[in-house]
């Protein structure tokens, strides 16, 4: 019994210090005009402007989509998507759809590589209202996102960069290039 008085006297004193932690400020680094620096040290206007930018966000993402998640996504984390070998191996990609965003440093090389490829596109730019709604649907989070759709139209895979596009579409054993 003198050890679980200690153990709640130990508690009661942990308690009372979590209610007095005080923090520091936290210091906010962005991108600039290509390079990072302290949010705090903008100029007025650049303030301005980091305010008023959009975020892909996550949550925003879930509370667009709720319930109505295509049946190939469901229950399917955003690795078990990324690259799922069962599917590949037994489906050929007909289409993508590769979303991106206008200031999205890595969209560029994807851009161009699937431009190369023997394979019907589209492109979705997810910093407009349209194509945030579709990325929902389809449970992007990131961008650059590139899904491959086999001919029924149903996902087989989907790679975020030029060096996993080149790798699924290995596994693939298909001829994509023009």
């Amino acid at each position: 019994m003198n050890r679980i008085s200690e153990i709640n006297k130990e508690i009661d004193t942990l308690r009372k210090e979590l209610k007095n932690v005080r923090g520091t400020q936290t210091e906010i680094y962005a991108r600039i005009v290509g390079y990072y620096r302290s949010v705090k040290n903008w100029n007025r206007g650049k303030k301005e402007e980091y305010n008023m930018r959009k975020e892909f966000n996550l949550s925003e993402k879930k509370a667009v989509v709720g319930n109505n998640l295509p049946e190939s996504v469901k229950g399917k984390t955003e690795k078990t998507l990324a690259f799922d070998k069962a599917n590949l191996m037994t489906s050929k990609p007909l289409s993508y759809s590769y979303f991106y965003r206008k200031t999205c440093p890595n969209c560029p090389p994807v851009k161009n590589y699937i431009s190369d490829l023997a394979l019907k596109g589209r492109v979705v730019n997810v910093d407009e209202t349209d194509g945030m709604k579709e990325a929902s649907v389809h449970n992007v989070s990131a961008a650059p996102t590139v899904i491959f759709f086999n001919p029924d139209g149903k996902e087989i895979f989907r790679a975020n960069s030029v060096r996993s596009i080149k790798e699924a579409l290995t596994e693939t054993k298909i001829p994509v290039a023009l």
